[in-house]
């Protein structure tokens, strides 16, 4: 078992006691790892599962719909990395809005103590919950029938705190190096393949036109060296985000060339990409043959940059 749908169905699952883990952990970067690494040493030390209890939407849609947040990850990646990182359980909680009117106490009640039968509890040191966020690690702590573990905020080598509000401002600046470092991989993207023009194919690139899965967000206009990850096989990716100057009536997209891959239809397909690079920025050219030169150039260098990659 890895993952579970709504709590109800972790409380039929879990047979006894276990350590939970709370958050949203949206791209599950260095901090998150943190503390689930404290969930997992705590759930070994008493012997029952470390249990990660995460959210899907991110509640602001529900709680700010006219903010919502752009997410650095689509969910099955997060739940992949947090087993990755700790978790025996993710139980993904759908966030409705009959789940955001759920008060602090009732919350601890039902949903920690009936549902997930918390032995330990680990959050933030600034973790909210409950009905307009009114419960606090404090009231946690009041409750006495579990230990609550406070882990405080974690910093990088500058001493500036881990955040994936953070993370997601690095990404809107184009500082992908930056955010990798971060999250220890680099920013992970991913599209179903939707029909588009087929003008790529027209000019010997013919690029896999992306709509996100969720709500993501997107690095800015430009190209990139990618790796694309489709059907369990990896790629070097050239990507472009936006739309291109040459052809200013398309919608902005995001177009992945994969390097190397055997031409065929494509649509339905899922491919995830991993943002290692911006290459350069959008730019109109004077002709289609001086494009399809500077594509070459991009293939090329996205090449380069795939094979010397260390993240």
């Amino acid at each position: 078992m890895s993952w579970i749908l709504g709590v109800e169905g972790a409380g039929a699952a879990l047979a006894a006691k276990s350590v939970v883990a709370i958050g949203v952990f949206d791209g599950v970067h260095r901090g998150h790892q943190v503390l689930l690494a404290h969930a997992r040493a705590q759930a070994r030390a008493v012997g029952v599962p470390a249990v990660v209890l995460t959210f899907d939407p991110h509640p602001s849609e529900v709680v700010h719909p006219q903010y919502p947040t752009p997410l650095l990850c689509p969910l099955a990646h997060r739940v992949e990395r947090l087993l990755q990182h700790g978790a025996d359980i993710v139980v993904v909680q759908p966030f409705t809005e009959a789940f955001a009117r759920l008060s602090a106490e009732r919350f601890i009640t039902q949903i920690l103590l009936e549902q997930l039968h918390a032995q330990v509890v680990v959050v933030g040191e600034d973790f909210r919950f409950g009905h307009k966020q009114q419960g606090t690690v404090a009231l946690l702590k009041q409750v006495g029938q579990f230990e609550v573990i406070a882990v405080p905020p974690v910093s990088d080598e500058t001493g500036e705190r881990i955040s994936s509000t953070r993370i997601r401002q690095l990404v809107q600046a184009g500082k992908l190096q930056e955010a990798a470092q971060l999250l220890t991989e680099p920013l992970y993207w991913a599209g179903v393949v939707i029909r588009g023009e087929s003008r790529g194919q027209t000019l010997g690139y013919p690029t896999a036109n992306l709509v996100p899965l969720g709500r993501l967000i997107r690095p800015p206009e430009g190209v990139y060296a990618c790796r694309a990850h489709l059907e369990g096989k990896q790629y070097s990716a050239a990507v472009s985000v936006g739309t291109p100057p040459m052809f200013p009536h398309s919608p902005p997209m995001v177009e992945a060339y994969l390097i190397d891959f055997p031409p065929r239809p494509l649509y339905g397909c899922v491919i995830a990409l991993q943002f290692l690079q911006r290459l350069r920025p959008q730019r109109k050219f004077e002709s289609l043959d001086a494009l399809v030169e500077q594509m070459t150039l991009d293939v090329e260098q996205t090449r380069k940059v795939c094979e010397s990659a260390t993240l």
